[in-house]
C-alpha cells in the first residue's frame, strides 16, 4: 500500500522501525514521554486509510505531544537535557518529517515547509549539542533511535546514570543527523517545485 510505503520510508530515513497495525497498541511504549503513546498509535492506525490529510494530522499530533514533553522537561528542575530533552526533540523532529511527507503526498507541498524547517531546527539542536565538562547522564530504559527492543520503536538503553567528562555529544546525535539530512533533502525538493515569484 502506498501509504504504508510512505510511512516506512519516512521512518526508516530517520532510523525508526515502523509499527505494524497488528502490534502497535501492544508494542509501543515510551517511558520518557507517555503522553505521546496514544498519538503514535493513532498515527499507525491512520496509515491503512490512505488518507494523507488524516495521516499528516496524526503525525502533527504525535509531534505536538513530544513538543509538550520537551517543554515540560525544560521547565522541571533537575531534568537532564540528555537524555530527556534531546530524546523528545528527536522524536518531535521525526514525526514532523512524517507530517511533511504526508502533506507532500497529499499535494500540499507548500504546507510541508514549516514542519520541515522546524524538524531541521530540532534535529540540528540535538546533532550539535555538547555536554558540559561535568555532566551527569541518566537513562530511563530508552536510547538512541535505531536499535530494537520490546516496544518496536527502535529504542535501546538501560536504567543507568553515570558521570561524563567527555564531549561526545548526545546519544541521539546519529539519528538527529539523519533526520536533519532527510529534512534538508525534502526541503530542497519542495522548494524546487515551488512556483517562481511573479516579477513586479
Amino acid at each position: 500500500m502506498l501509504v504504508s510505503r510512505l510511512l516506512v520510508a519516512a521512518l526508516a530515513a530517520t532510523s525508526v522501525v515502523a509499527l505494524t497495525p497488528a502490534t502497535a497498541a501492544a508494542a509501543f511504549s515510551d517511558g520518557l514521554c507517555p503522553r505521546a503513546v496514544p498519538k503514535v498509535v493513532a498515527l499507525d492506525d491512520a496509515a491503512p486509510t490512505s488518507d494523507f490529510t488524516k495521516i499528516s494530522a496524526a503525525a502533527r499530533d504525535a509531534a505536538v505531544a513530544y513538543q509538550i514533553c520537551t517543554s515540560e522537561a525544560q521547565t522541571t528542575k533537575g531534568t537532564a537535557v540528555e537524555p530527556t530533552v534531546n530524546y523528545d526533540k528527536t522524536r518531535e523532529a521525526q514525526f514532523l518529517v512524517v507530517e511533511a511527507r504526508a502533506l507532500v503526498a497529499a499535494g500540499n507541498p507548500a504546507d510541508a515547509l514549516a514542519p520541515l524547517k522546524e524538524a531541521r531546527r530540532l534535529a540540528d539542536d540535538v546533532a550539535t549539542w555538547q555536554p558540559g565538562a561535568q555532566t551527569w547522564r541518566a537513562s530511563q530504559n530508552t536510547g538512541a533511535p535505531g536499535g530494537n527492543n520490546a516496544d518496536n520503536t527502535g529504542l535501546r538503553g538501560g536504567n543507568t546514570a553515570y558521570h561524563s567528562s567527555d564531549r561526545d555529544g548526545s546519544r541521539y546525535k546519529e539519528a538527529a543527523t539523519e533526520i536533519r539530512s532527510s529534512a534538508d533533502e525534502l526541503l530542497t525538493r519542495v522548494q524546487a517545485r515551488a512556483p517562481a515569484s511573479p516579477k513586479p
